[in-house]
């Protein structure tokens, strides 16, 4: 998985079907920590759930790519909101609403939805 870390708060990832990490800092200054690799977790748990869903669109999930972005929140020191865009080009525009209630069922976006704010984006 390729993962290039732009800002303290933003995560661009494809290839998700490639062994490991391969980590990339937009700048010196950043550090690929426990935040982004939490982001990160949420983004594999969605492509795993948009892999199995494109067998049965026949449509090739290894383009997938991911951009996420964050905010957090004080008192206690957290991740208030997450937004996800999925950019997958060969997806027919008419299962744009499909995949995204799609990518709603990864366990791990079950798992916050409760205490945070998951905005999920399709794009073709």
């Amino acid at each position: 998985m390729r993962l290039q870390l732009n800002n303290e708060t933003e995560l661009e990832i494809d290839q998700f079907e490639q062994d490991g990490f391969d980590i990339h800092l937009k700048n010196e200054g950043l550090y690929f920590g426990a935040m982004p690799l939490f982001v990160t977790s949420l983004a594999r748990c969605t492509f795993a759930v948009l892999e199995s869903y494109s067998m049965r669109l026949n449509v090739e999930a290894k383009e997938i790519q991911m951009k996420l972005v964050w905010q957090y929140a004080k008192k206690p020191t957290r991740i208030s909101t997450i937004e996800m865009q999925i950019l997958w080009k060969s997806l027919p525009e008419s299962r744009l609403r499909a995949v995204e209630k799609a990518a709603h069922l990864c366990t791990i976006h079950n798992t916050i939805h409760n205490c945070v704010d998951i905005t999920t984006s399709v794009m073709c």
